[in-house]
């Protein structure tokens, strides 16, 4: 068996670096003796000294400057761990320039600049590697790749959301109580934002798309929703009505026009994505031709990363990377408003006789089908809540109808409008 070599450089210490620096000590033997693939790290960056602490017997591969790793004509491969958008940016397009392969889980980098980066990587014929970027999905992304025949794509992405809405399903707790203990564990950052708020799903989606239909995909092109208005009562009510509530990225084409949106769903609770619990991510996929598939996986902490990382040092060691080629096909992206949906619509209002005669009232006027209805409380005049589930309506006409609602005088506060996935394994 002939030996596969790649000279590496590390760049960040993290939780996933470590853990990629622990898997390529761990696996070094095996994957030489079985498979004929030399991984040689030679040079790790990290500028925090308390880091830097830990590893105190490999000191004469450690360094604090960057371009110790980039000047250095024998690395071929440069794995990027540090985050951000600067100064990774520079870090990948300069390492792509000096014709070494690199390997990121840098999603929010991608989201933002995957474009002229994989453009940057093609043109140098190098390998721009992001399976870290998908972490627990990324087993199917060459089932993706060339996706022309695919309908539909959808999937938890983002494991510390999914914790989150878990712990609220399953414990009772609130979105706040929830969130605290994610932190604890480690699965959510200090600043959680990018998670809550939907955006790391959104980049992953970006990746996606640009893989499975050839399409750069702007975030500011797509809805997008988190999860940081979930109360705990939306969670026990879509449980009492057979759903759980996760965080969904879809994607849909029709014809030459795509569907893409993150933002929560119910999901019907006997739906394998509806029945992953903790840190875990699942993505489906509708392929006309090759048929439908998908996959469960962790998607937070540093060794699913690690091992994402992995895998795309053995794609490049083996020559067999996934490649990203130019748009060429011109596709459109349905505009929120229009698309349909069945919908969770929780109002506030006063308990009274007519209530609800008003509300139904309006939804008709924008031809929106109550499919079913669950009152809360019995006091007269108290406020109490009213669970509509509709049949299939336009968005727009949605959100027409319940801004009128909330301006009824017997409507108490702002209505809750979370939209229902049914067509899912």
């Amino acid at each position: 068996m002939k030996e596969k070599k790649l000279t590496i450089g590390l760049i960040g210490l993290g939780t996933v670096g470590y853990s990629v620096f622990d898997l390529l000590e761990e696996r070094k033997n095996e994957l030489k003796k079985q498979h004929g693939l030399n991984f040689y790290l030679k040079r790790i960056a990290e500028k925090d000294p308390k880091k830097k602490k830990n590893l105190k017997s490999f000191r004469g591969i450690l360094c604090k400057n960057v371009e110790e790793i980039l000047g250095d004509s024998e690395i071929d491969t440069v794995i990027e761990l540090i985050g951000g958008i600067d100064p990774a940016h520079k870090i990948i397009r300069e390492a792509l320039k000096r014709k070494k392969n690199v390997v990121t889980g840098n999603k929010h980098l991608l989201g933002l600049h995957g474009k002229s980066l994989f453009r940057e990587a093609n043109k140098n014929n190098r390998y721009l590697g992001f399976r870290a970027a998908m972490t627990g999905c990324h087993q199917v992304l060459n089932h993706l790749e060339y996706g022309g025949t695919i309908k539909s794509i959808l999937g938890v992405f983002n494991g510390t959301t999914n914790y989150i809405l878990s712990q609220m399903e399953e414990n009772d707790m609130s979105f706040s109580d929830a969130l605290k203990q994610a932190q604890k564990l480690g699965y959510a950052e200090r600043d959680p934002s990018l998670d809550i708020d939907g955006l790391d799903s959104a980049y992953k989606l970006i990746l996606i798309v640009r893989l499975a239909f050839v399409y750069n995909l702007k975030p500011d092109s797509f809805y997008i929703e988190g999860i940081r208005n979930i109360e705990i009562q939306d969670v026990q009510f879509a449980k009492e009505l057979g759903y759980a509530i996760k965080l969904l990225g879809i994607v849909k084409r029709e014809n030459n026009a795509l569907e893409v949106r993150v933002h929560p769903c119910l999901v019907p609770k006997n739906k394998s994505l509806a029945l992953l619990k903790g840190v875990e991510n699942g993505i489906e996929i509708i392929d006309e031709a090759r048929g439908n598939g998908g996959l469960i996986a962790e998607g937070a902490g540093g060794n699913p990363a690690a091992s994402a990382v992995l895998a795309d040092l053995i794609d490049i060691a083996n020559d067999s990377g996934i490649y990203l080629p130019e748009p060429i096909e011109k596709l459109s992206i349905k505009k929120m408003p229009l698309i349909k949906c069945k919908y969770y619509i929780r109002f506030n209002a006063i308990n009274k006789p007519g209530v609800l005669a008003k509300i139904a009232s309006v939804l008709a006027k924008y031809n929106i089908n109550i499919r079913k209805v669950i009152q809360k409380g019995e006091e007269i005049g108290a406020v109490m809540p009213i669970i509509i589930i509709t049949d299939e309506a336009v968005e727009r006409e949605a959100q027409k109808a319940v801004k009128i609602i909330d301006k009824l005088p017997i409507v108490k506060s702002k209505t809750k409008l979370i939209r229902i996935e049914e067509k899912v394994f």
